[in-house]
């Protein structure tokens, strides 16, 4: 072996030597600085050093979870349980139908099937028979009025705390033939569930002259409202105006919607059946007080039965509740509904 070779070989030895020698001296400071024997402290502080500072991280914390706890108790003091502080998106309710799937199983309000499969629309029958079962369960009296036969608002005053307001029980046999069975999907004429959402404190007011009830907002006077205007929907339905009645009305979004939907292109058809007949929920069902103030309270609804289909078109169809103080938009949905329907 050369003499370069040697020299080398020993230079390595030496730089190995060298890093075996500082990682040994780090090895031994850290454990110095974990325990030192010497000045008998633990991560560089002695055990008077140490109880300062968990005292005074106690008293530090301590503080911050009774901050906290403060903070929370007047939030919560002055927090209505049974009325939410800030409503401001929901001065007016918005509508919707049944059957509407949960998320979970559709993401859109599509009603599609084939009225001989029964596969096709066993979803949609599931699930109208499901929301009917909230209104089964209006057995104890004592959350119900006793005298539901006028249509006027039942305005509470001076609640006490835990009182509970008396609901009027909705009935179901007042939905004729779709509120039971099939629900007219076996046969292509299917029904829905037309209803309004629900908002604390809320409730309908009629119109003092019907003419105003025209489906179009002051906004949109000067555009064409497709909306049928309320007396139009009456006059089909030969029943007179109920000034404690909001009323519900479903029909084609165009012509050629309105053509597939009922075999005519009028705006409002005897075609389109409605249950209760006269199309209209009593204001006796209002306000809604919440529900720690109405446990029992279900929601009125008014069923709608397509009996004369296009098979194989699909239709977008809009309902629309009509009541003075429901805001009307149609280019916004407000006040509308609108979803698709196709039957094969």
């Amino acid at each position: 072996m050369s003499k370069e070779s040697i020299a080398s070989s020993d230079e390595n030895v030496s730089r190995l030597s060298a890093c075996w020698s500082g990682f040994t001296d780090k090895l031994v400071d850290f454990r110095k600085f974990i325990w030192d024997p010497q000045t008998k402290t633990v991560l560089g502080r002695g055990g008077k050093s140490w109880g300062q500072i968990l005292i005074f991280y106690a008293v530090y914390y301590a503080f911050l979870a009774g901050l906290f706890a403060a903070a929370l108790s007047i939030v919560l003091g002055i927090l209505d349980p049974y009325v939410p502080r800030f409503q401001t998106r929901l001065q007016a309710p918005g509508l919707t139908i049944q059957p509407r799937l949960p998320s979970r199983e559709a993401l859109t309000s599509d009603i599609r099937f084939t009225a001989s499969d029964p596969d096709s629309y066993a979803q949609y029958t599931t699930q109208l028979t499901e929301f009917l079962k909230q209104y089964e369960k209006q057995s104890d009296t004592d959350f119900f009025q006793p005298n539901c036969t006028n249509g006027k608002v039942q305005i509470y005053q001076g609640f006490a705390e835990g009182d509970i307001a008396r609901s009027c029980p909705f009935k179901t046999a007042d939905l004729g033939p779709c509120g039971s069975g099939e629900f007219g999907y076996d046969e292509g004429k299917p029904c829905i569930y037309v209803k309004v959402n629900r908002i604390i404190n809320w409730y309908p007011v009629g119109f003092t002259d019907i003419t105003a009830a025209t489906g179009q907002s002051q906004a949109q006077a000067s555009a064409v409202s497709r909306a049928p205007p309320l007396r139009d929907v009456l006059s089909v339905n030969g029943g007179s105006y109920d000034p404690y009645k909001m009323y519900i009305s479903c029909y084609g979004w165009s012509d050629e919607d309105r053509i597939n939907l009922n075999g005519e292109s009028n705006l409002v058809s005897i075609n389109t059946k409605y249950y209760p007949a006269d199309n209209g929920i009593p204001f006796m069902y209002y306000p809604y007080y919440g529900n720690l103030r109405q446990p029992e309270f279900v929601t009125p609804v008014v069923a709608v039965q397509f009996t004369n289909v296009t098979r194989g078109q699909e239709i977008k169809v809009t309902c629309k509740a009509y009541a003075r103080n429901i805001e009307d938009d149609e280019r916004m949905s407000i006040g509308y509904y609108s979803f698709p329907l196709k039957i094969d």
